[in-house]
């Protein structure tokens, strides 16, 4: 029996348990000490584990979401082209075409008819920045830069068959003398066509005396049971399905035929894109009507007119001449003229 440092026996099978480290020789127990560290390491696996899941829940949350599927095109109601158009080197014959958008998520039924209508007039094809129109087969597409916001026009009958559209558009033009409109549907001064959804069941003269009386209506509440489209600018009998009628803008040749040497608009407008002038003709940019006389297109004088812009010292080639009070470009007497108006 020996005696251990602190006045108490002890035997030599309790000295095999702890040892004595350190200066001070202080009892250091192995067992306790080498479960301790296995709890750490194993609370620390379990730690860095949690982290990492974590980490990884966030990146699926936040960067590895699915992609949304491609939303499917949405089919519009069917948009009526009255006269035989084109915008650029695209040709869009009279008639209904069935009109589909890209995505409805992005463009609306309503919007791509007020797009269409925009478009229209923009015949030299140079469409408002990022817009622009390919032609495959038979299916026109408008698409806003290499978004999805666009829709395709199609026409419904065959290709470049008018559809049913003769004897339809009212002779002549109506002229509305100021500013005007009938309700949200605004009807600016100038010249309008008139025609008919069904010359079966109206006539041209109805519809004249019609389009006076609706525009004393300025709230836009017409008298029953006509009612008005405004994205359209169809005025339509509610109780007699396809009799009313149609207004647009009068572009391009008169319906009636030209035997007094005036002047016929061309269709949609031609964009001024800086502020320009050809001599003392001051050119602000925006759109312009162009109006044609004694046989020259329409394509002619904008390619002409295009090309005068760069003639700013006022010098056109001969026999070209400027009339700048009238805006007027021509070559003498009874030669081809054109001239140009801000729209």
């Amino acid at each position: 029996m020996n005696w251990g440092a602190y006045g108490r026996p002890f035997s030599f099978q309790e000295t095999a348990s702890p040892e004595l480290v350190g200066p001070d020789r202080v009892p250091f127990y192995m067992p306790y000490a080498k479960n301790y560290l296995n709890l750490t390491r194993r609370y620390a696996k379990y730690s860095v584990a949690g982290v990492l899941a974590l980490l990884a829940l966030v990146v699926l949350v936040l960067g590895g979401k699915p992609e949304s599927a491609q939303a499917a095109p949405v089919k519009c109601p069917q948009f009526r082209v009255v006269h035989n158009d084109r915008i650029g080197n695209v040709s869009f014959p009279a008639g209904f075409y069935n009109v589909s958008v890209l995505n409805g998520a992005s463009l609306s039924c309503a919007e791509s008819t007020k797009y269409f209508q925009e478009f229209l007039q923009d015949w030299d094809g140079k469409l408002p920045s990022p817009w622009r129109l390919t032609l495959s087969g038979n299916t026109r597409t408008f698409r806003s830069g290499s978004s999805d916001k666009g829709f395709t026009a199609t026409p419904a009958g065959k290709s470049g068959t008018p559809s049913g559209n003769s004897g339809r558009s009212c002779p002549g033009y109506f002229t509305v003398v100021h500013n005007d409109s009938i309700g949200s549907f605004k009807v600016p001064r100038g010249q309008y066509r008139l025609t008919l959804i069904d010359p079966n069941k109206m006539n041209c003269a109805q519809a004249v005396r019609l389009f006076q009386q609706f525009l004393t209506d300025y709230d836009g509440r017409l008298p029953a049971p006509w009612k008005l489209n405004p994205i359209m600018g169809i005025f339509y009998k509610s109780t007699a399905g396809r009799t009313g009628f149609k207004v647009n803008r009068a572009y391009g040749p008169s319906p009636n035929p030209d035997n007094n040497h005036r002047y016929a608009r061309c269709s949609g407008t031609f964009r001024v894109l800086h502020n320009d002038r050809i001599g003392a003709l001051s050119l602000p940019r925006g759109p312009y009507y162009i109006d044609v006389l004694n046989g020259i297109s329409c394509n002619q004088a904008s390619n002409l007119f295009r090309q005068f812009l760069n003639r700013t010292d006022g010098r056109l080639p001969a026999p070209w001449r400027l009339n700048v009070a009238q805006a007027k470009f021509n070559t003498g007497a009874r030669g081809p003229a054109f001239r140009v108006q801000q729209a």
